[in-house]
């Protein structure tokens, strides 16, 4: 564990025990949410007239949840008053000036990278008193932030207000330590010389280091603007004698928005020295000097924090984070259906010899690493035709997805007693061991499978390995799954390699039968998950043919087993025609949407000139959108984007409001609890003609074929 680590675990411990020293004059106001805390503190315990003292935000998360600096990186946005508020409200001739925000950390989340807070965090803001008042003073505000965890965002607000007596400006010793501790996190802001270029590949800056700052040459860059680089993405550092340094990344989305930037320089810590932050002014340049530099290293921002690790420690550490991850993958929701086909075959073990347990765990974990170096082979090949892909990309596909809901629904019906498949593969392609070929295969099965169905998820520590993995060479990438795959299959493996855990397991018997059907809900369970994704990829209808598919399956394997039951012709008919319509319904399921630029212009939203263009007698399509919220996005690239979708609007000229509710938006409120919407997304459509305070609500999740039909012209 590295000394910033330890230095923040004290610093938390410190918060925690002055949280009980609030015996003061001083009335806070605290606000508590769901996922954090706030709270509007002060430095001292009275205001004298005409002195400057220091007041903050306190926000804390809880446990497993971050919140955002000035820039939140991939996603986010850091703690702010909302748009159209009346900001701070305080006493009259008081100035107060605006946040200061300490350092941030890397929040890294599969491939992608964020900067915030996970610990408590002071957002420190001066106020300056006049020479002359009266009375008491209280200081209010409302302010949003956001909150998330490794799955989920929440936009958060509250109001926090502070009292603080007229005085003599005494200091409250213990928010002094911490105010300070604060203080020491900010960047310190310097005027070295500072340029840099971009492209739509990179970015590169030239800073010139001043002799007495030689130990800043080894540093993270952190932009304070919004998408200039890929923030996850390797940053490249090249230091001269003469004390210059480049650094060199990928490029953003927004590589060419920028004439000026202000960014953080944070040096990496070492064991001697703790990690420093300076604050930079950058201005564009067309060309940068060329210069020779006598060192040069390359880090991903996930090698952040302590000394710098090697190449192999980096290695080892991520590898680490895989077998870990793939151990907890065990015990997490969408893996536990799948633990009960494994907690049959354990208890089927126990009245086998030790043969057959060795043959079922190495069977089980064979299944296991192939299919995880299948998964690693996929994405590789994927990401080289230009995909951005990460963990979970083959749920992406519908196709992939009814073919996996379907399997798991047949495993569910063979253990509900539907159909029975153990003693028929006995004479199948010549296998001739039924202990090797039905039980070591069935392990086998048995571990794709479990793979298959646990590879969505994410646990702590995978998402870590995941995002180091992607970064690097395909062998690289391919041993880090295998980590993940060894983690995945130890648990299973050592139970069937150990006699004595075989010994514990309750002995076979009728309480089987009844055990196994059981077992076949938590399957179901599974397959209705992943039908609720196949009907957010594919619409409703995908829905309706998957279970169309599921229907004829269950009629064609229960036809089957009739038919060899009797030796009657006509149920090997039946089962035959189940087969032909399976393979039928499959060819008609709805392919993922594709994605098309937009062929309709699109317009910021506001009421007046909605109204506007509704006078016009033109259709009208509004919706409200955030760039935090995965289900407006989720909605945008299936559904609104599509060809389908943009074919519709251009042929029948509509025109398309967007309101981005990505920052508060007054207004947007409004409109969202007009419509009795707490959040977004909210989609809007005005038909020409119509009344235009009574605008079609569409649903929140959309497909393009319901688009299109709740927006048809009469």
């Amino acid at each position: 564990m590295n000394s910033q680590y330890r230095s923040f675990q004290t610093l938390r411990f410190m918060l925690i025990s002055a949280a009980f020293l609030m015996f003061t004059s001083v009335l806070h106001g605290q606000t508590n949410t769901p996922d954090t805390s706030i709270e509007l503190v002060s430095e001292v315990t009275s205001v004298a007239e005409g002195e400057t003292f220091s007041i903050a935000l306190h926000l804390e998360p809880k446990e497993g949840w971050h919140i955002y600096w000035i820039n939140g990186g991939d996603a986010g946005y850091p703690p702010r008053m909302p748009k159209g508020s009346e900001g701070w409200v305080h006493p009259e001739n008081f100035t107060i000036g605006d946040f200061q925000f300490e350092a941030p950390h890397f929040v890294p989340l599969q491939t992608q990278m964020q900067y915030g807070y996970k610990d408590s965090t002071l957002f420190i803001a001066d106020v300056d008193a006049p020479e002359s008042f009266d009375g008491d003073v209280t200081i209010s505000a409302k302010v949003e932030w956001l909150a998330c965890d490794d799955s989920t965002c929440v936009p958060e607000d509250g109001e926090v207000s502070i009292t603080l007596p007229k005085g003599d400006g005494t200091v409250d010793r213990e928010w002094q330590v911490r105010f300070n501790q604060s203080r020491s996190l900010h960047p310190i802001a310097v005027d070295w010389v500072s340029t840099f270029t971009s492209t739509e590949t990179e970015v590169v800056l030239d800073v010139e280091i001043p002799e007495a700052s030689a130990l800043v040459h080894d540093v993270w860059f952190f932009p304070e603007v919004e998408k200039l680089i890929d923030h996850a993405a390797e940053q490249t550092i090249r230091v001269s004698d003469e004390g210059r340094i480049r650094i060199e990344t990928v490029a953003g989305l927004w590589y060419d928005k920028y004439d000026e930037i202000y960014a953080l320089l944070q040096t990496v810590p070492d064991a001697e020295n703790r990690s420093q932050s300076f604050r930079i002014h950058l201005t564009r340049a067309d060309t940068l000097p060329d210069v020779k530099f006598s060192s040069s290293k390359a880090r991903i921002p996930l090698n952040f924090g302590g000394e710098e690790p090697s190449a192999l420690q980096a290695f080892l550490n991520a590898f680490m984070f895989a077998f870990l991850g793939g151990l907890v993958l065990n015990v997490m929701p969408c893996v536990l259906p799948i633990l009960s086909l494994k907690a049959l075959s354990v208890a089927e073990l126990t009245g086998s010899d030790a043969k057959a347990a060795h043959i079922a765990g190495w069977a089980y974990t064979a299944g296991v690493l192939l299919c995880f170096q299948i998964l690693a082979v996929a994405l590789i090949l994927l990401r080289a035709t230009g995909l951005e892909l990460g963990w979970g990309f083959q749920l992406q596909d519908p196709i992939i997805v009814a073919l996996l809901a379907l399997l798991v629904v047949v495993v569910g019906f063979n253990f509900s007693g539907l159909f029975e498949i153990r003693g028929s593969f006995a004479n199948l392609g010549g296998l001739t061991t039924k202990l090797t070929n039905i039980r070591g295969m069935g392990d086998f099965f048995t571990g794709l499978l479990a793979v298959l169905i646990a590879s969505p998820c994410t646990v702590p520590g995978m998402s870590l390995a995941a995002g180091y993995a992607l970064a690097q060479p395909w062998p690289l990438l391919l041993t880090i799954f295998l980590g993940l795959g060894i983690g995945f299959a130890l648990p299973y493996l050592l139970v069937t390699l150990a006699p004595p855990i075989r010994k514990l397991l309750p002995k076979p018997g009728a309480w089987m039968e009844t055990f196994r059907k059981l077992l076949a809900f938590p399957l179901y369970g599974t397959a209705i998950w992943l039908v609720y994704v196949l009907g957010s990829q594919a619409g409703n209808m995908a829905v309706v043919t998957f279970l169309s598919i599921a229907l004829i399956t269950a009629f064609a394997l229960w036809s089957w087993t009739k038919g060899r039951a009797s030796s009657k012709m006509s149920w090997h008919v039946v089962s035959g025609l189940g087969t032909a319509g399976i393979v039928a319904i499959f060819i008609w399921l709805p392919p993922a949407p594709t994605s098309a630029t937009s062929l309709v212009p699109e317009f910021e939203w506001s009421v007046e000139e909605v109204e506007r263009r509704h006078e016009e007698g033109k259709p009208i399509f509004a919706y409200f959108t955030a760039d935090w919220c995965v289900t407006c996005k989720i909605n945008e690239q299936f559904a609104l984007k599509t060809n389908r979708v943009q074919r519709h609007f251009e042929e029948n000229e509509f025109i398309v409001f967007v309101g981005d509710w990505t920052s508060y938006d007054a207004d947007i409120k409004r409109e969202l609890e007009k419509h009795d919407r707490a959040g977004v997304p909210l989609y809007l459509y005005y038909e020409p003609g119509g009344n235009i305070n009574e605008p079609t609500v569409l649903p929140a999740v959309l497909t393009a074929r319901g688009v299109v039909r709740r927006t048809a012209l009469e």
